[in-house]
């Protein structure tokens, strides 16, 4: 499993993929900033706190942006083997299916807490440059466990992305449905049904505002595990059964 993971690393290392994701990862705390100074423009006295801006940034993340790049690294950690016809020569070693599987998991999760540790350090160093106020320490370090909480329970959603990827072998069909996800939490943001959307859900966790919903914090965790062993589960079965060409 080491092995598996120094190899991606190292593969990344030759990739302009993690600087992308980092660049679309950036996208959501920009946004953020930039409401800050329409507002500051508009109403010169306007007050914006440190709290604010990182919990739109997560909002963005979790609801928008990270499920569309997330589901592009997916596209890209679990295809490229296809497109550059490497996987028969990665299958050669003695590295089973099923542990190239889940040491492509592990890539993937350690490369979301990347991308957390980049929106949040972004986020706050936008904060500061804007002027936010109400700093502390209790503000830091709840939006940290928000953005980590929320961003292990987006990874977990994310499995049947996996799928998709291997079942096509192509970048662009996660991709579609990453977008569609996006938008359909777009839709259902301020709805009841969010909280039994697996996609939309880690959001509403993470910030505490599912107590506003009708339905039970349990039951969006069940939902959010079901669709990762679901997903998963298919993901390991069907890469197994498939013959390598």
């Amino acid at each position: 499993m080491v092995d598996i993971l120094y190899c991606e690393f190292f593969k990344l290392k030759r990739s302009k993929m993690l600087l992308i994701s980092i660049l679309g990862q950036m996208v959501a705390p920009i946004m953020v900033f930039v409401g800050l100074i329409k507002a500051r423009i508009r109403d010169p006295q306007t007050i914006i706190t440190y709290g604010e801006m990182l919990e739109q940034t997560n909002l963005y993340v979790l609801m928008l942006f990270g499920v569309v790049v997330y589901g592009a690294i997916v596209a890209y950690l679990f295809s490229r083997e296809y497109t550059e016809n490497t996987l028969k020569s990665v299958l050669s070693l003695p590295v089973s299916k099923i542990s190239f599987v889940i040491g492509k998991f592990l890539m993937f999760f350690i490369w979301i807490m990347i991308l957390t540790v980049v929106a949040w350090s972004s986020t706050l160093f936008l904060s500061i440059i804007g002027s936010a106020t109400n700093f502390s320490l209790h503000v830091i370090i709840e939006s940290l466990k928000q953005y980590f909480i929320g961003a292990v329970l987006l990874f977990l959603t994310m499995s049947p992305f996996v799928f998709i990827t291997l079942w096509f072998k192509n970048l662009i069909p996660p991709v579609i449905a990453g977008a569609t996800v996006a938008m359909i939490n777009v839709a259902l943001s301020n709805e009841d049904l969010a909280v039994l959307f697996p996609w939309s859900s880690p959001y509403l966790i993470a910030s505490g505002k599912i107590v506003k919903y009708q339905y039970p914090e349990s039951l969006a965790l069940l939902l959010i595990v079901i669709t990762f062993l679901l997903g998963f589960v298919a993901s390991l079965i069907y890469f197994k059964k498939e013959d390598v060409k």
